[in-house]
């Protein structure tokens, strides 16, 4: 599904977004509106975020990509993205700039999960469970974890509620200091 949206001046005529399943339940606005996948506003790695007004939208990270300032680019956590060859990037405990750390494994599409190098999105460590989940970045804690894998079809049910971040660790708005507190709770 696409959709043709004008939701700002800075917006191109006729442009073609794609809406986004937002992995985050909770993380919703006062008109329950939801990102917008639009390649020719935001950057590659970046969607279209909705803010709490009909004309407010800000491009921001994809959910478990870190916004590195140096390179102004969004790049996935516990991947090479901009790290010299054998690190990646990874956001340290009560920082909000990401950094560069020797990975202890030898390929790229690899991470440390319970002790062992396994390959991001390998269902086989997470175990047998509905949802499904694969080995992701935790959008909220932006660790290595079993993520469940959001498959929105016609026989979904209602999912369960988990506790998120409104502006998760990492993200431009988080590193830029630009993070709203949550009004509704």
């Amino acid at each position: 599904m696409c959709m043709n949206v004008g939701l700002g001046e800075q917006m191109p005529k006729g442009a073609i977004g794609f809406p986004e399943i937002e992995e985050n339940p909770k993380v919703s606005n006062k008109q329950d509106r939801q990102p917008i996948y639009l390649p020719s506003v935001c950057p590659e790695n970046e969607l279209y975020y909705p803010g709490d007004h009909k004309t407010d939208w800000i491009c921001d990270c994809r959910p478990g990509y870190l916004y590195h300032p140096a390179t102004d680019k969004c790049w996935l956590a516990y991947q090479r993205g901009p790290c010299s060859e054998g690190q990646y990037l990874v956001l340290p405990k009560s920082s909000v700039l990401p950094i560069c750390e020797i990975n202890p494994c030898i390929s790229d599409d690899t991470v440390m999960y319970n002790g062992n190098c396994t390959t991001l999105g390998d269902m086989r460590p997470c175990g047998l469970s509905y949802p499904a989940k694969v080995v992701w970045i935790n959008a909220t804690t932006i660790k290595v974890d079993c993520v469940k894998v959001y498959v929105d079809n016609r026989f979904s049910s209602k999912i369960e509620e988990e506790l998120f971040a409104l502006c998760p660790p990492g993200c431009k708005r988080s590193v830029n200091l630009q993070c709203t507190p949550d009004v509704r709770r």
